[in-house]
């Protein structure tokens, strides 16, 4: 077995959302100025934990001589290649590959790190979990009647997504997934907003979009809608901050003898 795999097999680790939360006061959450009949979510770092894979490969890359700072590699990963992969430009491996030689790593170590990402997204692709809170929350959510979606900028189209949620809220929870894959765009383009408010009927300043990364929130609010930053990055601009998933149906305004019902 060769050091990194078996590093593989021992240094797996994994990041709590109690470990991302920020500490929560006892004062109820504030809620939307007004109430809204929809609610569009981010998928990563809102409905399941995103982070898992990404610290688990800064640590391998660590371990074969590669030291660096989550933030500013994944603002590069995410800004100069994944944008192509969302949009179906080119494959995650090209994509991967590329940013792993440009950080300088070496050519003889690429191949065995893009192995190693391989087998842990496969592994994390098969027992994708809700983050706590999400499916109790969801499941509030539908039986008071708010139309759900999803927005997610992914390298799957929008009805795969959709069967990777089976297991998040009630069967068919989700009234539109969609997908930057399928629109060849990704946040913050007005169009992925536009076009997922509209697949749900409802007009933007009627959906809630739910988000943690500034550059998001900020696209959705550019065209009209009301968000919600959920543990997000401590610059990003909201009209309300979250810091629990379960507080989600009282901050969409929901009226306090249906919030509290069931």
């Amino acid at each position: 077995m060769s050091t990194m795999l078996h590093w593989m097999e021992t240094g797996r680790t994994s990041v709590s959302f109690a470990e991302k939360r920020p500490t929560a006061g006892a004062l109820p959450p504030p809620r939307l100025p007004r109430p809204v009949r929809g609610v569009l979510f981010d998928f990563g770092g809102v409905l399941y934990d995103d982070t898992v894979w990404r610290r688990w490969l800064l640590r391998l890359l660590s371990h074969v001589g590669l030291h660096t700072h989550y933030s500013s590699f994944y603002y590069v990963w995410d800004r100069d290649f994944a944008a192509d992969v969302y949009r179906g430009r080119r494959t995650f491996d090209d994509a991967f590959a590329a940013y792993l030689r440009s950080a300088g790593l070496p050519c003889g170590l690429i191949d065995e790190v893009m192995a190693a990402c391989r087998g842990l997204r496969r592994e994390l692709d098969a027992s994708l979990r809700p983050l706590p809170g999400v499916r109790c929350t969801l499941a509030r959510l539908v039986k008071l009647g708010m139309r759900l979606g999803v927005l997610s900028d992914s390298e799957l189209a929008g009805d795969e997504l959709q069967a990777r949620l089976a297991g998040f809220a009630p069967v068919q929870a989700f009234q539109v997934v969609v997908s930057s894959i399928d629109l060849g765009c990704t946040k913050p383009e007005p169009v992925c907003y536009r076009e997922a408010v509209m697949q749900m009927g409802l007009s933007p300043h009627e959906v809630a979009f739910v988000g943690h990364d500034q550059v998001e929130l900020a696209g959705a609010q550019a065209v009209g809608m009301p968000t919600i930053a959920l543990s997000g990055s401590p610059d990003a601009e909201a009209d309300v901050y979250l810091d629990r998933f379960e507080q989600l149906a009282d901050a969409v305004g929901l009226p306090q003898r249906l919030a509290v019902a069931g």
